[in-house]
């Protein structure tokens, strides 16, 4: 075991975010803490592993925008059974969300949200305990009302054949005059199977079509 980690009183962190803004953020906002102190950058799933393995961290903090970032979060104890997993991600879906806590998550911060709900959420996690950002906390309590997470999930089985062979294309990355070609249709028809896409999903945007549909591929790889 290093020498740093014997003699420091402090609870390592470890960083996993694709962004190098974003992880330089989270570096200074760790490094006037007091309890808390950042030890290693990861900018992919498998050297958040590594640095997991090597370091065992109190504290994993994580952007589910990470590729493999969910199934991450389910696996990191099995290589640092001490970890505790933070997600601190611009995406704060209901889709997502409920996936990270799911997968053991014990924090869910959005980018949003005042640095110091971060701060709170990381001590809360090194405790065992589960915190999420203001952000977080009203979708989800929005969805308790609504339960529109559970009714999203459903509608992806309502999808006809075609629409599901345009979701995935979509979350293969495809552009809409990429699916247009390998389907031989019109831009137009492939930007009403959007539309549709969006309207049976209960999603508000392109943005969040496109982050669904890449994560259901990635579920169903």
């Amino acid at each position: 075991m290093p020498l740093y980690m014997v003699f420091s009183k402090k609870m390592q962190v470890v960083v996993a975010d694709p962004e190098p803004v974003s992880r330089l953020g989270v570096r200074h906002l760790l490094a006037a803490h007091d309890q808390l102190e950042w030890i290693a950058d990861a900018v992919c799933a498998r050297s958040a592993r590594d640095l997991c393995e090597k370091w065992q961290p109190k504290v994993l903090v994580l952007d589910t925008m990470l590729v493999d970032g969910f199934a991450l979060i389910a696996d990191v104890r099995k290589w640092s059974v001490e970890t505790r997993v933070v997600v601190f991600s611009g995406l704060t879906d209901a889709t997502s969300v409920q996936r990270a806590l799911r997968a053991g998550a014990l924090g869910y911060v959005s980018r949003l949200d005042p640095a110091s709900k971060l701060l709170e959420a990381m001590l809360a996690a090194a405790d065992g305990r589960r915190v999420v950002g203001p952000k977080v906390e009203g979708l989800l309590l929005d969805n308790l009302a609504n339960g529109s997470v559970e009714i999203r999930s459903e509608g992806v089985r309502t999808l006809s054949r075609r629409e599901l062979e345009v979701y995935r294309r979509i979350g293969h990355g495809d552009s809409t005059k990429t699916v247009a070609a390998e389907l031989r249709v019109s831009v137009k028809t492939v930007e009403s199977f959007r539309g549709k896409l969006k309207d049976k999903l209960g999603l508000r945007n392109g943005h969040e079509l496109q982050q669904q549909a890449m994560r259901y591929v990635a579920d169903n790889a």
